[in-house]
């Protein structure tokens, strides 16, 4: 099962690295009719990028590990926990996984589709197609919107500094939560409390 899940997770990496990618440069060169080159490559100089995307993803991270640590958390950070015990990735799958999610989505929902509707819709655009808000689960929910704000400090890094910074803060955060749920499901299994 882990190996299916595992591979599974490949495929949609990839899918989500080149399919997302090809997406948002045809949105970019037909709908926005811009330079695909500028709008990839443009913005601060690269140093900036990184450093705006550095702290506003270790930021965004720090507030999301307090948020699923949280007591009203605990069943969502068990689901969480569960779903990366369940595929067990490698510290090189976190990487791989978190770097596709970053660049592939970055390029479809900051430089492909934000520019047509704008920051926050493109956020509660990004989250909803992630599933985060359900009605039916209000702690699911109240992470979505927490998301949202963070997907919008996305959008608001690739409108003042570069895509650059955006894929930079997508990547740091997508690694910390995976790294650290990944240390609370080991953790919780070692103490026999993970089911």
């Amino acid at each position: 099962m882990v190996f299916t899940n595992k591979r599974r997770l490949q495929y949609l990496s990839w899918l989500t690295l080149l399919g997302m990618s090809a997406i948002g440069i045809v949105l970019i060169h037909y709908l926005q009719q811009k330079g695909v080159r500028d709008t990839m490559l443009g913005g601060k100089k690269y140093y900036l990028q990184l450093l705006a995307g550095l702290f506003f993803g270790s930021l965004a991270a720090l507030l999301g590990v307090l948020l699923v640590n949280g007591r009203r958390f605990r069943s969502l950070r068990t689901f969480f926990e569960d779903m990366i015990g369940e595929i067990n990735p490698s510290l090189f799958d976190i990487l791989f996984y978190s770097f596709c999610a970053s660049v592939g989505e970055e390029v479809l929902f900051r430089a492909g589709v934000q520019p047509l509707i704008g920051i926050w819709p493109t956020a509660v655009l990004f989250v909803l197609l992630h599933g985060y808000i359900n009605p039916a689960n209000i702690n699911l929910t109240i992470y979505g919107l927490f998301l949202v704000a963070i997907s919008a400090g996305f959008g608001y890094l690739f409108k003042f500094f570069g895509l650059f910074s955006a894929m930079v803060a997508h990547f740091v955060y997508d690694v910390s939560m995976f790294c650290v749920l990944k240390y609370a499901y080991r953790r919780n299994m070692e103490a026999g409390t993970a089911v």
